[in-house]
């Protein structure tokens, strides 16, 4: 192999690292926020359970990112707590999130924008749906919700009206939005409202 083919990869591959990716949340899917709640003091001690997958596959490396921000969505509610261990739990909260995508087509365009160094941009949706389910006194209420976020790779506009986030706070917004949706629908339906002092 010689010097200038060697330059040109390195070129390229240093060049291809600077392509642009941003992120955008789906807003449709944004139907509560922490002001919608009705706060419990105390809070309702769930324990609670996670699980994040990727076309229906289990992906214990995103567990962790997952249980941390369902735990601080919650913790934000003022509504639950996730449960320390001390004393006895009111319930469960167990969330499902799974993360629906077409890697096949996502690989493609990457590749494709990647072979533009860039110039021609592309959209990857990511899907995420999430089941929730709460579990109190031997009684439980299961909810399906859906949400996404948009990226954009290289040269593409992105989404009119939405502002570009990193895809960390994407998903973070996701979780909340679909942890709060959760929350809500139970208020409505009679549980985890405040406590009774």
């Amino acid at each position: 192999m010689n010097l200038r083919l060697i330059a040109v990869l390195v070129t390229s591959s240093l060049v291809q690292g600077c392509i642009s990716t941003h992120s955008y949340v789906d807003p449709q899917f944004h139907h509560a926020s922490f002001g919608d709640l009705a706060r419990s003091q105390p809070p309702y001690a769930l324990s609670v359970k996670s699980e994040f997958q990727r076309n229906g596959v289990e992906q214990p490396r995103v567990e962790r990112q997952l249980r941390d921000d369902v735990e601080r969505t919650l913790r934000a509610s003022g509504v639950v707590v996730p449960y320390d261990g001390k004393g006895s739990a009111d319930g469960e909260i167990s969330i499902v999130v799974n993360n629906v995508t077409d890697l096949g087509s996502a690989a493609a365009k990457g590749f494709g924008t990647g072979l533009t160094l860039g110039l021609v941009g592309s959209h990857v949706m990511d899907g995420y749906e999430m089941t929730a389910r709460l579990t109190q006194s031997d009684s439980g209420e299961e909810r399906k919700y859906q949400h996404a976020i948009i990226s954009t790779v290289g040269n593409a506009a992105g989404p009119p009206g939405l502002t570009p986030v990193a895809l960390a706070t994407a998903f973070n917004q996701v979780v909340d939005d679909l942890v709060l949706n959760f929350l809500k629908d139970m208020q409505s339906e009679g549980r985890l409202l405040p406590k009774a002092n």
